[in-house]
């Protein structure tokens, strides 16, 4: 059973800690700290699987675990410094390795690397039904020059609270990806609206203990609280039925008569529950067994074909054999002429090589008619003949029998389709009965609702529609914004390569005009020379156009640029955090979307039904003529 565990600790000094201690013992590794010039390792019986994941624009010696962690133990002035932040993940047990592997890089790429973090990741195996990783961050901004100051907001609850949820969600994609039926949350019992106490996570060392029998005040606390959870199990399984039953008679109330005829035929056909997963499977053995018919319809056409081909080679055999006979009897028969020696070879030799092809011909066919005979199973001419009269007796027996059984298969494919569109029809009525005041909801496509079921159970009630418009809006301004700051970096960025290169021109030809201006013996030579003139005139000139062009780019000079450069190389800092953002905000809007999306074409679906619907009223001119059910249609 998947279990959801996620927790979050600081490791600082005031602890008595150490960042490198730390990553020795959830890496496996020896470690040197520089600090104390002591060698941590922590000897393990599994050797933990590590990696670190680090943002693009890090140094290349962050990925050296050793030289990360005394790094940022430089950092950190103070005695009581938080050095990192580490969480601890259970892995779904459910999920293979690689799976596990690849879950954890997803999330940790997108919820902390691409804001800015590096993480440390190591899972361990040492207990093999307590897969978990260690997650250790770092807390302050990297770049090229390495670690700048400490990131507040990664600090901040509604973060941390994300973290928790965004694992779920996650893990549980996750699972669905790989077909597992199992799903956690981040809710707490209480949240959820379960009277069971959760259980305490008991960590690797304490787990240790309590298998050697060893009883711990955690496990004491855990056997107590399963022994509360047992008593409490029985009445959670009563209100569960009851409220199975009472859901199940709400189904019935959904479902038309024609619908309920179409299920139990199925239910009849399946020999059990009708549901998708049932009707997918049968649909896949009728789609085998159609297969086989085809198959052997073929083999019937096939065999048909080789007795035709057999009577052929038969025939020529016969008629061939003949003309050799004749031709034998001519050669024979042929009067010899001592006076025209030539024409008489001539003549021979034409007889020889007409009845030398008809040899080959005649092996041709004879070597033909034993291989079919090994595939027919005839041995002479007589026995070709009685098996094709048997096989020409036989196949219009077996060609009715195989449109027979396609037709019995026709119709079980009419029972599946008739029931499927019946369960996906009672499915959508049962999700829009959650929103009575929304009739244009009992038109959702099948998907569309699922998608909407899903989020509701995801909060464990229906969420109205207003609320998810609102939700969609606020994420895509959200997203909007975020994107715009993105944006504002790239826009400064370009003009300040601009703004730069106007800098470099304006100082330049600054310098000259200078020059010329603080130098009196410069200042007298412009009137006796004309190049001198012209360098100053010119410099003058392009020292006033590029001072115009750098004004259009908001800088007035080298103070002003710099300060300018300094707040964009803080705003670039950001840009990986906003990215982060966007993708955490666009993948909860996407199945929001989807949801607004089928809400607003369940409506125009309500309105072509509705015109429908008085297009057929008009034409009866109320003599009540029967309508199609538009829950009939498929879906």
């Amino acid at each position: 059973m998947a279990i959801y565990h996620y927790s979050v600790q600081v490791i600082s000094r005031s602890q008595g800690r150490s960042a490198v201690a730390a990553a020795a013992y959830r890496s496996g590794e020896n470690l040197v700290d520089d600090r104390t010039n002591e060698t941590k390792y922590y000897h393990r019986t599994v050797q933990p699987e590590t990696a670190i994941f680090a943002p693009e624009n890090s140094p290349e010696w962050v990925r050296d675990r050793e030289r990360l962690w005394n790094e940022v133990e430089k950092a950190e002035k103070r005695k009581d410094a938080q050095l990192c932040r580490e969480i601890n993940v259970a892995l779904p047990n459910e999920l293979t390795r690689d799976q596990q592997r690849e879950l954890l890089k997803n999330f940790v790429q997108d919820q902390f690397v691409q804001k800015g973090m590096i993480a440390d990741v190591a899972i361990h195996r040492d207990d093999k039904d307590n897969p978990h990783a260690h997650i250790m961050l770092t807390m302050r901004e990297i770049d090229e020059d390495g670690f700048g100051k400490k990131n507040r907001d990664w600090n901040r609850k509604e973060e941390l609270e994300k973290g928790r949820e965004e694992w779920a969600n996650y893990a549980n994609r996750a699972l669905e990806k790989n077909g597992q039926e199992e799903r956690i949350t981040h809710l707490s019992h209480e949240a959820r609206g379960l009277e069971q106490l959760p259980t305490v996570h008991l960590g690797h060392t304490v787990n240790a203990m309590e298998k050697r029998g060893v009883q711990t005040e955690r496990g004491n606390v855990n056997r107590e609280r399963e022994e509360y959870n047992r008593v409490v199990a029985d009445l959670q399984k009563y209100r569960e039925e009851k409220q199975a039953i009472l859901e199940k008679q709400k189904a019935e109330k959904l479902i038309t008569p024609a619908e309920k005829v179409n299920l139990q035929k199925a239910e009849n056909l399946l020999k059990a529950p009708v549901n998708l997963p049932n009707i997918e499977q049968r649909r896949e053995q009728l789609n085998k067994w159609e297969n086989r018919l085809d198959d052997q319809y073929s083999s019937i056409q096939q065999k048909a074909e080789d007795f035709r081909t057999v009577q052929n080679h038969f025939e020529v055999l016969s008629s061939t054999k003949k003309e050799n006979e004749k031709l034998h009897a001519e050669l024979k028969d042929i009067k010899w002429n001592p006076f025209k020696a030539k024409e008489n070879k001539q003549l021979k030799e034409q007889y020889e090589q007409a009845i030398s092809r008809n040899d080959k011909a005649i092996e041709h066919h004879e070597n033909k008619i034993q291989h079919y005979g090994e595939k027919l199973g005839f041995t002479d001419e007589k026995d070709f003949l009685n098996k094709r009269d048997q096989f020409q007796d036989e196949r219009p027996g077996l060609i009715e029998q195989n449109q027979k059984q396609r037709k019995a298969i026709q119709v079980q494919h009419d029972i599946l389709n008739k029931a499927e569109n019946a369960y996906k029809n009672a499915f959508v009525r049962q999700v829009a009965s959650n929103y009575p005041e929304r009739p244009e909801m009992q038109y959702m496509k099948y998907s569309e609702a699922q998608k909407l079921n899903n989020l509701n159970n995801q909060y464990g009630k229906p969420i109205p529609v207003e609320t998810i418009e609102k939700t969609l809006h606020s994420r895509k301004q959200e997203v909007q914004r975020l994107q715009g700051e993105i944006n504002r970096v790239e826009s400064n960025t370009l003009r300040l390569q601009r703004a730069g290169n106007y800098l470099k021109e304006y100082e330049k030809h600054d310098a000259v005009v200078k020059k010329y201006e603080n130098n009196p013996l410069l200042k007298g030579k412009m009137l006796i020379s004309k190049s001198a003139k012209h360098e100053y005139d010119h410099a003058v000139t392009a020292r006033s156009n590029y001072q115009d062009l750098m004004k259009k780019e908001g800088i007035t000079g080298r103070p002003d640029f710099e300060k300018q450069v300094n707040i964009l190389d803080k705003m670039e800092s950001k840009v990986p955090e906003f990215k982060g953002a966007i993708q955490s905000q666009e993948r909860g809007t996407g199945l929001l979307d989807a949801v607004m999306k089928g809400v607003e074409q369940a409506g125009r679906e309500m309105q072509k039904e509705q015109a429908r619907q008085e297009r057929e009223r008009q034409r009866a001119n109320g003599k009540g003529k029967n309508r199609t059910n538009f829950y009939d249609r498929e879906r």
